[in-house]
């Protein structure tokens, strides 16, 4: 018997007797069924945490976790476009590993974040989506592909321009690579 129909049952409402209680006698039969039926089995490990945060050990675990979703998706991505998306990520760990990783700039940071969270996964996602809603053979294939290998050439050659400021600790050009990426890349969605 559901909870909804033991709720609605005469004597069970919520002003009924049978209601209280019947919810958590009802969780502890659930729980003991379930440690009944996984007794010996081993307990599944709690899925990991996203990484949160923009210092550089961060930032290195949402990198290593854009490749996995790349290596994922790869299937489902156009050829150059996984080619594309990895060397951006290739590049940034090029960047978060080396010896003055530690010393990189807050704007940096900021920028890498975005990349990492937003506009390289969102590229990708956006693009899965679109094709996967498209009739097979359908031109709307051709165009995404396109466009997403537009966006990850562009995304690309952003992180190469920041990598290499960041080298030479140009303040000015991280600054405007800062804003060329927010502005390409703000709203990450495909138009198709």
């Amino acid at each position: 018997m559901g909870l909804l129909s033991r709720l609605f049952e005469p004597g069970n409402g919520p002003t009924g007797q049978a209601a209280r209680g019947s919810v958590s006698s009802d969780r502890a039969q659930a729980q003991a069924q379930r440690g009944s039926r996984n007794a010996g089995a081993p307990t599944a490990a709690a899925p990991p945490r996203p990484p949160e945060g923009d210092d550089v050990p961060s930032l290195l675990r949402h990198n290593q976790s854009l490749v996995l979703e790349i290596n994922q998706s790869a299937a489902h991505l156009p050829g150059l476009g996984v080619v594309l998306a990895r060397s951006v990520t290739d590049t940034i760990r090029t960047v978060l590993t080396s010896p003055d990783a530690g010393m990189l700039d807050i704007s940096v940071r900021v920028a890498i974040f975005g990349v990492l969270t937003d506009y390289l996964p969102g590229s990708i996602r956006t693009y899965i989506g679109a094709v996967r809603a498209a009739a097979p053979g359908s031109p709307e294939i051709g165009a995404a592909d396109d466009q997403l290998v537009e966006q990850l050439t562009a995304l690309r050659r952003s992180v190469e321009e920041l990598a290499e400021a960041s080298r030479q600790r140009d303040m000015r050009a991280l600054q405007v690579h800062g804003r060329f990426l927010e502005s390409k890349f703000g709203q990450s969605d495909l138009d198709l």
